[in-house]
């Protein structure tokens, strides 16, 4: 089963754990990118993210290329703002809604704070599905460990979906 890792990083840590979990699974890889991108740093960074996630907004992107014909799996991964999808994935998802109908999705959230499982019931509407396998990883220094171990499980898990198929 082909899977591709679908993935928005603001700071780094969204995109080092996509990375690592594809040279793992043989995942290829897809970075979103807005045509604007958002502060990453200070007040402006909060603002601006956590109102774009509160309100839904679906920022233009830059051009990407997505051929969906040639996976079965999609994993979106994305920072938790404001307990939301991470808007630049909202807008992947939007736009490639018919193409993502019948793939397995699943999700990798990352955060800081809390509100990564609302995230991910926010993302399952956005999708009409509940994503599977998820994988929630936090961006604090002393749960690296426990994020090790969750991904080794979410690992875990997409290998024996392979071989269930």
């Amino acid at each position: 089963m082909k899977t591709i890792i679908v993935y928005y990083s603001l700071e780094g840590f969204t995109k080092k754990w996509a990375e690592k979990i594809a040279e793992r699974t043989g995942a290829d890889l897809l970075a979103l990118h807005p045509v604007k991108e958002y502060p990453s740093s200070g007040a402006k960074k909060f603002l601006w993210g956590g109102k774009s996630a509160l309100m839904g907004d679906k920022p233009k992107l830059q051009p990407y290329i997505f051929n969906a014909e040639k996976y079965e799996r999609v994993i979106l991964a994305y920072p938790v703002w404001a307990s939301s999808v991470t808007p630049p994935v909202r807008s992947f998802a939007e736009e490639n809604r018919e193409a993502l109908s019948g793939k397995k999705i699943g999700a990798i959230a990352t955060f800081m704070g809390s509100g990564a499982e609302k995230s991910i019931k926010k993302l399952a509407k956005l999708i009409g599905a509940e994503p599977q396998p998820q994988l929630i990883l936090t961006d604090l220094d002393d749960k690296s460990a426990e994020n090790e171990r969750r991904a080794e499980e979410f690992i875990g898990l997409i290998s024996e979906q392979e071989s269930d198929d």
